[in-house]
């Protein structure tokens, strides 16, 4: 199928409009309003949009951001079909967002995922080579889509050097030699459950140079058959990865296990070229 498509830059009221449809089914009343894509692909914005024999199945929103002294690209919405997820539509539209950056002179791209989302750290991690170490708690506040209501808005921010290598080798290692840093378990019902027991100890020092954080497979399943689960991954994860970053510890891949949960690496920072 991948083979077929065609990404295409967004710049006309018409084609704002299929985008808006689209972004209208997927997201609903979060749905951003066409008159500001318009503007924005107008001023220095981009979108991006997926065609499969001329029907549009996804999209990329994106627009310039200034922080820290740094310009870069941040990609803030991205939409696909629910007929064509889980196909590499994402990962196309990335490799797009990174050859349009390379143009035009940005050296970072950044973008925003739920912590407990796995295909999204797995395309982010696992696939781009990116890097997170800043956690936003509850960044958007409630929404009511379908992707997010019923937990806090928590985010990763993710950041993208395009033109920056990481040694593969060395993260081979670490990850040999990481430690879990909590135990999980599984309910009579087969879902993931994240230190029962309370292990970790907010106010300890971590002096290991890589742990593993799993984190759930399949969180949207998991809210379904059992909210207050999901409500408990949530908060768990936050202590830990906030505790983890405000230690100098940056995550860095995805480790992929065969069900259940998949795995966050965290290396200290220090080792890493940054």
């Amino acid at each position: 199928m991948l083979e077929k498509v065609r990404i295409h830059k967004i710049m006309t009221p018409i084609e704002i409009a299929e985008v808006q449809k689209l972004n209208a089914e997927i997201w609903g009343t979060q749905a951003i309003p066409s008159h500001q894509l318009l503007a924005a692909v107008q001023n220095g914005g981009l979108v991006l949009g997926v065609y499969l024999e001329e029907q549009l199945i996804g999209f990329n929103y994106c627009f310039v951001g200034y922080q820290d002294g740094e310009m870069y690209l941040h990609s803030h919405m991205i939409g696909v079909e629910k007929a064509y997820r889980e196909q590499g539509v994402g990962e196309l539209l990335k490799h797009a967002q990174q050859e349009y950056a390379k143009e035009h002179g940005f050296q970072l791209i950044r973008w925003l995922i739920d912590p407990l989302e796995a295909h999204l750290a797995n395309l982010a991690f696992f696939k781009l080579n990116t890097i997170s170490y800043h956690y936003n708690i509850d960044y958007y506040g409630a929404l009511q889509d379908d992707f997010n209501e019923g937990l806090p808005s928590d985010r990763l921010v993710i950041e993208w050097w395009i033109e920056r290598e990481r040694g593969t080798d060395s993260l081979d290692e670490l990850e040999e030699l990481a430690q879990e840093i909590v135990p999980w378990t599984l309910t009579v019902d087969g879902l993931p459950v994240l230190d029962v027991d309370n292990t970790f100890q907010l106010k300890q020092s971590f002096y290991r140079d890589a742990y593993l954080l799993p984190i759930p497979q399949y969180l949207q399943k998991m809210k379904v058959e059992s909210p207050k689960l999901a409500e408990d991954w949530r908060y768990k994860v936050r202590t830990i990865l906030t505790t983890l970053f405000n230690q100098n510890y940056a995550i860095v891949r995805m480790k992929k296990h065969p069900e259940y949960v998949h795995s966050y690496l965290l290396v200290r920072r220090s080792l890493l070229a940054l």
